[in-house]
């Protein structure tokens, strides 16, 4: 189990159930794609304070660009220019915020593993940043946050029982970085193991996963959806165009 498979079941209980039997979308977007240039910027600047944020901005660019020529699907051309441009202010931001964070880093990217209640499989996560006395993950967002999302909360707080840290998640958009603690980690952890043991008794009622998914019924105008995923949904809940 993961934190995203979790969520993905609290969110959109049908797509969770189709990406349980295999069925998933290919590839990822420019939102996506600038995300994941930014993310590994925020580690480079936590392992090594010296370096320039004109380095960075070219590294981050460079990334996006590779991940562009690697799609699968069409994307829209003006949509990839604004994620792109969207790069060198957030990288500036993660540069200031993260050459300001006074606690030792320790790593990035590692493994957490551990149990939870009376779920039977261990739940696997990766987190970004590991501190001395805190764990953090990295978020870019199109727009400034006011507070931490309940499914980031989840994520962070399975984070935080696997290394025994103080959980934070660090929102970086174009105006800047917002950090907040999470706070109530017992609560979301037993969200957590309420929403698996909702999907464990979902996943019971058959062993044909595609009996299963005819439990729930898919919302199709939901963002999440893309072309595959919404072919197999069509053919499974018997749905016209």
């Amino acid at each position: 189990m993961s934190a995203s498979t979790i969520n993905l079941w609290i969110m959109q209980p049908a797509l969770c159930l189709l990406k349980i039997s295999g069925i998933t979308d290919q590839g990822a977007g420019p939102s996506a794609w600038r995300g994941n240039a930014v993310d590994r910027i925020a580690a480079q600047i936590a392992a090594d304070k010296t370096i320039k944020a004109s380095a960075l901005i070219k590294a981050a660019h460079e990334e996006f660009d590779r991940q562009t020529k690697k799609a699968v699907d069409a994307h829209d051309e003006k949509k990839i220019i604004k994620e792109r441009s969207n790069i060198e202010k957030m990288v500036i931001h993660t540069h200031d915020f993260y050459r300001s964070i006074n606690d030792e880093f320790k790593e990035e990217q590692g493994k957490v593993k551990i149990k939870i209640g009376d779920i039977p499989v261990p739940w696997i996560g990766y987190f970004d940043l590991l501190y001395a006395d805190k764990v953090r993950d990295v978020k870019t967002v199109a727009r400034k946050m006011s507070g931490v999302s309940s499914a980031h909360a989840r994520q962070a707080s399975i984070y935080a029982v696997g290394t025994g840290r103080e959980p934070w998640i660090d929102y970086i958009s174009t105006t800047g970085v917002a950090p907040f603690e999470v706070k109530n980690v017992k609560q979301r952890i037993a969200e957590v193991e309420n929403a698996a043991l909702a999907l464990q008794r979902t996943l019971s009622f058959s062993d044909d996963i595609f009996e299963c998914c005819r439990c729930v019924f898919p919302d199709l105008d939901h963002w999440i959806w893309g072309e595959t995923t919404k072919l197999a949904a069509k053919d499974i809940w018997q749905i016209g165009d």
